[in-house]
């Protein structure tokens, strides 16, 4: 009788899956995936996503001669594998094949060991290679709780095992026991891994892109690298690691049941394990030919096959074996699929049956059509996988070990910044003093500013804020009582080129036409007001309204200004404009505006601190220790200049390698030594050099160096800030990588990070011995044992980085401890600074003239 298609139909209907249906799946399955990651949600998981403690898939660089132990069945081997990256990149391998006698399958767990460690010696003897140690991958192909790569707990005995004293105890001390026990040779076991993990590591090493390992033959499970921070079983959330997924299990509590149809239930009814495996059941090739026998025999019931004659053999459970479906199903077109991997595959029914591989293909390109998903077959994967899982846990030793002492002399110790501490102390006391000064690198210069706020000031001030090609104009009305506060106003112009390289006077001219405008637009033409000038360029003051320029930097070159007094040639324009008369009160540096401006806020503030581009501090000294200015009554700002402390060489035993390196190309080689070392300008620099330094030596990025890697300030400090925040994660750090033409894979990005975590770090805390050296001279000056102090920050690097200001202030609490340091950011400091300080001098001249 022929069957219509129709009839066949009724019983394989609910067997075809639409996409919505396997969509809906898929969804499904990612909540599972999400639960088994989860603390909380882990218990009742039923897929339960084991981490293996495996980190690192293969680059290609591994190395070495390995053993490797695959135990899954009656059978084990034992293979050596050999791996060489001598530009060749090949495995060479040797195996032999054991048995496990029946008797020692059931009987005690150290027979079993002993067994094993015996059939390792027979191997190694037959090799002649007793005598060496070597790392061994063990791949061991049972339910296992792992805790680290070298420790599996097995959870229940398969596969007909069933040896005692072993479940619930560590595989690896077990065997590691027998080998002792020996004592005829030794090895180090390194890992053990099951064989889905040791097939994808296994296809990672031919293909970099595999990050996913996949079973379906007797049975079927999956794994793959999942990121660190999505695993709330393991510490940490730096990088990723690979996770046996167990998914055979998907489907145990019920998720599956709205697509299992009768022949399922009917399978699971009959097997070992009812109600478990039920993902398993539906898909790997232990149960894929008793599923047709039982459509077979149903068929067959109901007339409509075999003349409604039943067998016996088709009537016995196992007889309709999978081969068979293989077989039946094969027909000669062969459409091979011409995907190369990124899922390393393992398993018989995928490699054997003519259309699961191909269909497996087609439905997940439907399912993601926006990935490109190749597939590799594993050839002799967990045995070899295992090797590379010893052998990439070997390299990334070797390599980590390499990077530590590299960056080694990057890393202070609590005694190595004391000793800065101390060392600026000895610098600060050369620079205040008569007989030293003029050799002294941190110069300590006197800014006349004599008094910080208290709150009195009132008035209207103009300020004047020239530091770069752009200035402002600002005119602030500070007012006292109850609602102290201040109210700003300005407008930025520009300095054209032709200008910032013409005369001094075409300089001082055009900003005084723009101090004109601004009046104008304020509608204060008439009013003669104070005025307070920051001006950030190097100066000597011997007045608060003088500052000699000692040298122009940042692009100017406005002759007939160097030596001259700035105030002077500022006055000398304003007179030669007629237009209005101002009384030019203060010349001060951004730094001490800062201090100011925080002062104005914030009573105790006596220290000014600037880390951006540059860095440079001002503090409250005693006029007593300012030799350099008549007086020994009350305190002056000090403007301390100290980017160049350590440029007299007392800073040689902590400058590393990078340090020079960056301190040779930079345009003043061998001047500010210390800020090159803690200011924004130069710490991607520095990170630069060591990512090539790693690089040229084969610790990162494969050994392949970029031009754009070769290029000077490719490296921003603000790829710095961007890397080290927390929130990013590393895929991101990825693509600032890949900005930078740098291919970089997930591990080269923590190894990024550690660099500029490092040089960030060291940064602060140098920057912080520098001012606890400074805030411990403020307690000592006043004879205190216990200081309060604020100290007023401004500058991109203390601002935008992550970590940069709690390093910082950890470390002046760690060198400082009888002072409680606070930090205060100045907001709009240099402009309002000039002000107040201009406010401060209006306000003591005022009550000197009562």
């Amino acid at each position: 009788m022929s069957l219509c298609p129709l009839q066949v139909d009724k019983y394989l209907y609910h067997m075809r899956l639409s996409d919505e249906t396997l969509l809906e799946v898929s969804q499904r399955f990612e909540k599972e995936m999400e639960k088994g990651l989860g603390a909380d949600t882990n218990p009742t998981a039923s897929v339960k996503m084991l981490p293996t403690f495996v980190r690192s898939t293969p680059d290609g660089t591994e190395d070495g001669d390995f053993l490797a132990l695959d135990l899954g069945g009656t059978n084990f081997r034992v293979l050596r594998v050999k791996v060489s990256d001598n530009g060749l990149r090949k495995v060479e391998m040797e195996n032999q094949i054991y048995a496990i006698p029946e008797e020692l399958m059931r009987g005690s767990g150290v027979q079993l060991f002993d067994h094993i460690a015996e059939c390792l010696a027979n191997f190694l003897d037959k090799l002649q290679i007793k005598d060496k140690k070597l790392p061994l991958g063990f791949t061991f192909s049972f339910p296992c709780h792992q805790t680290k790569l070298d420790e599996s707990i097995l959870v229940t005995w398969t596969k007909g095992f069933k040896c005692s004293s072993v479940e619930g105890r560590d595989v690896v001390s077990l065997l590691r026991k027998s080998i002792k026990k020996r004592g005829d040779f030794d090895i180090d076991i390194v890992a053990v891994v099951n064989d889905t993990v040791g097939t994808m590591m296994t296809c990672g090493y031919d293909d970099h892109n595999c990050e996913v390992g996949l079973i379906v033959g007797t049975g079927t499970n999956a794994c793959y690298m999942e990121e660190m921070r999505h695993i709330d079983l393991v510490e940490g959330d730096e990088g990723r690691m690979c996770i046996n997924m167990e998914w055979g299990a998907f489907g145990d509590d019920g998720v599956l049941n709205d697509i299992r149809t009768e022949f399922d239930r009917e399978i699971d009814m009959g097997s070992l394990n009812p109600g478990k495996q039920l993902f398993e059941k539906m898909i790997s090739g232990m149960y894929m030919g008793e599923l047709v026998r039982l459509i077979l025999v149903k068929m067959a019931k109901d007339g409509l096959l075999f003349g409604g004659r039943l067998t016996p053999d088709l009537l016995t459970t196992g007889h309709f074996e999978t081969r068979f479906v293989s077989a039946i199903e094969k027909d000669g077109a062969g459409d091979r699929d011409k995907l190369r991997s990124t899922v390393g595959v393992d398993g018989s029914v995928y490699k054997k049956h003519p259309h699961f591989a191909r269909r497996l293909h087609k439905t997940v390109r439907k399912l993601l059509p926006d990935c490109e998903i190749r597939f590799i077959r594993s050839e002799d994967g967990s045995g070899k996988g295992a090797a590379m899982v010893t052998a990439v846990a070997y390299r990334l030793a070797a390599q980590h070990q390499a990077r530590q002492k590299i960056l080694e002399p990057l890393r202070l110790s609590h005694e190595q910044l004391l000793e800065v501490k101390e060392r600026m102390r000895i610098e600060m006391e050369k620079g205040l003093g008569k007989e030293t000064h003029a050799e002294a690198t941190v110069k300590m210069l006197p800014t006349y500013v004599c008094s910080t706020p208290d709150g009195t000031e009132k008035g209207d001030f103009l300020a004047l804020d020239l530091g770069g090609t752009n200035f402002r104009v600002l005119l602030v009305r500070v007012r006292n009582g109850m609602r102290r506060g201040v109210e700003m106003h300005n407008k930025i112009y520009s300095i054209p080129v032709d200008i910032m390289q013409g005369t001094g006077e075409e300089l001082f001219d055009h900003i005084v036409h723009c101090i004109s405008d601004f009046l104008e637009y304020m509608g204060m033409k008439g009013v003669s007001l104070p005025l307070g000038f920051t001006f950030s360029f190097p100066c000597q003051q011997n007045n608060l309204d003088e500052g000699i320029l000692l040298k122009w930097t940042k692009g100017f070159k406005a002759t007939g200004c160097e030596g001259e007094d700035v105030v002077g040639l500022l006055k000398e324009a304003i007179h030669r404009r007629e237009e209005f008369d101002l009384d030019v009160v203060a010349v001060v540096n951004d730094t001490v505006g800062t201090m100011m401006t925080c002062g104005y806020e914030d009573p105790y503030c006596e220290v000014g601190l600037i880390v951006g581009t540059g860095s440079n501090a001002c503090y409250m000294e005693e006029m007593r220790n300012v030799e350099l200015v008549e007086g020994d009554e009350g305190r002056m700002c000090v403007n301390m200049e100290w980017g160049a402390f350590g440029d007299s060489g007392c800073l040689d035993d902590i400058r590393t390698e990078f340090d020079m390196a960056v301190d040779e190309l930079s345009l003043n080689p061998g001047k500010q030594r210390y800020e090159k070392m803690i200011s924004g300008m130069y710490l991607g620099e520095i990170v630069r050099n060591i990512l090539m330094d790693f690089t040229k030596k084969g610790l990162l990025f494969r050994g392949r160096i970029s031009e754009r890697l070769k290029t000077r300030g490719i490296f921003e400090t603000k790829f710095l800030s961007q890397i080290e925040s927390d929130c990013l994660a590393l895929l991101q750090v990825r693509s600032i990588l890949q900005h930078l033409g740098l291919e970089s894979t997930c591990d080269d990005s923590i190894i990024v990070k550690e660099v500029c975590t490092v040089v960030a770090r060291r940064a602060a805390q140098l920057c912080g011995a520098g001012m606890a050296a400074v805030v411990d001279k403020i307690r000592e000056n006043r004879g205190l044992d216990f200081l309060k102090v604020t100290v007023g920050v401004d500058g991109t690097l203390y601002k935008l980085h992550p970590h940069f200001s709690t390093v910082l202030q950890e470390t002046v609490k760690e060198l400082s401890p009888k002072c409680e340091v606070t930090f205060l950011q100045s907001e709009d400091g240099s402009g309002k600074g000039a002000a107040l300080i201009t406010a401060v001098a209006c306000r003591i001249r005022e009550a000197g003239q009562r």
